[in-house]
């Protein structure tokens, strides 16, 4: 699945692309667009969104309340650090992760502007972002919105916390774990803080993750599909017929990484590529080469969601290496919309067992002496586009221009070359 996305993961097209005006436009290549999913059987049902689990994802994350008074400070605090005390392990693998950057340079480059002027598309973003009731800068109480007394604003940076997904009023909630005993309420019995912890096996089901990875219905469409809808997505595939769930790939042994489109490994193992020469081509005829990538163990459309582009790459080079101008072609692998949300430019991304291949037939070019094939991943691309068209008008973003610029940076430095060949011409 995505990591908050972070981006993903992990990381959502934030609300303000909305505001963007709608003459901003893009050429639409010919590359089609995927089916909705509305057309593709599902492999099992949806899982279970129990009652406990539509309560517990209530936005914002009610605030905690006063901790029990026999506690001792720090089993009262609800910042990671705390929380890392006794799982340092997890504490390190979030720092890691595209949770803890949620708010990251930009998300919070637009909503520290927006924050008084617009508390409705802060919230939305926030939604999943950073949920807590401690985390809002601003609540809404009827139809106003007010400054939150609670607001720590050091926790509202560090993104979806430790507390967010396992904290509600001072509870300690978590996935059932062998051999530990629970008393008649069901809460692990344990020596240490907070008084153990309350066990939960909807922390074991992609329905747990779907809240923030699966965007509602009643949420923007194109083409007939959401712009985030990777739990469905994996219910189209066999990895949800043989019962592997987010967690199995993206959590494994429990690990808080949340490892995704970022990850250059953990990418590699999902796909194939294969390609190579068909003719080697003269100065008259065309040079024919093919370049081809599968989904083969991404349990979801790759890359899901509309930020990530994989771009396949075919180029003749000199002797020198360097590519030989206008010998280059693209094809991309994603699912490109216009900024301002109002069209579907294309949609090229693969299910399980899906390909994309890119064709290439281009006169061979003086001086040529190979072809270059190579497959680049650019997990924030969407993201680059928008920060790019925020930028071009600062004065809008006083507080958040210079994160606005971070991120921006960020956003072209995240991309890497995830495979590459040279194949020479005789």
């Amino acid at each position: 699945m995505s990591p908050g996305l972070p981006g993903s993961l992990v990381r959502l097209l934030l609300p303000g692309a909305l505001l963007l005006p709608a003459c901003v436009d893009e050429p639409e290549p010919p590359w089609g667009h995927a089916p909705p999913l509305s057309e593709l059987p599902a492999t099992v049902d949806p899982p279970p969104v129990t009652d406990w689990l539509a309560e517990y994802w209530t936005f914002p994350v009610p605030a905690q309340g006063d901790a029990p008074p026999d506690w001792t400070p720090l089993e009262q605090r609800l910042d990671p650090d705390a929380c890392g005390t006794c799982h340092p392990a997890q504490l390190a693998d979030w720092r890691e992760s595209w949770h803890h950057l949620a708010m990251g340079p930009g998300v919070l480059g637009q909503i520290v502007d927006w924050d008084g002027t617009d508390d409705r598309l802060v919230h939305q973003c926030q939604t999943c972002h950073a949920p807590l009731t401690e985390q809002h800068a601003r609540l809404q109480q009827d139809d106003t919105w007010v400054d939150n007394s609670l607001l720590d604003e050091d926790m509202r940076a560090q993104g979806l916390t430790c507390a967010g997904c396992h904290v509600r009023q001072h509870q300690r909630y978590g996935p059932p774990r062998e051999g530990r005993d629970v008393d008649e309420s069901g809460r692990a019995l344990a020596e240490g803080p907070h008084d153990g912890f309350i066990p939960r096996p909807e922390f074991q089901s992609s329905a747990f993750c779907a809240r923030c990875h699966d965007f509602r219905p009643s949420q923007r469409a194109l083409n007939g599909k959401l712009l985030q809808e990777t739990g469905e997505e994996w219910r189209r595939t066999a990895f949800a017929a043989e019962g592997r769930t987010c967690q199995s790939c993206h959590m494994p042994e429990g690990r808080h990484l949340w490892k995704g489109i970022h990850d250059k490994d953990i990418v590699a193992s999902g796909v194939e590529i294969r390609g190579g020469l068909q003719e080697a081509g003269s100065l008259l005829t065309p040079v024919t080469a093919s370049l081809t990538l599968t989904n083969t163990g991404v349990g979801h459309r790759l890359p899901t969601y509309t930020t990530p582009e994989i771009k396949l790459i075919l180029v003749q080079v000199d002797a020198d290496d360097n590519e030989i101008a206008r010998s280059r072609r693209e094809g991309s692998v994603a699912r490109r919309i216009k900024p301002d949300l109002s069209k579907e430019l294309f949609d090229t991304r693969l299910l399980p067992g899906e390909s994309y291949t890119l064709p290439y037939a281009v006169r061979r070019q003086p001086g040529a002496v190979a072809v270059v094939a190579r497959v680049e991943v650019w997990p924030d691309e969407a993201y680059r586009r928008f920060y790019e068209i925020k930028l071009r008008r600062p004065e809008n973003h006083p507080k958040g221009e210079a994160m606005l610029r971070e991120a921006l940076q960020n956003s072209i430095d995240s991309r890497y070359t995830l495979w590459e060949e040279r194949w020479p011409l005789p």
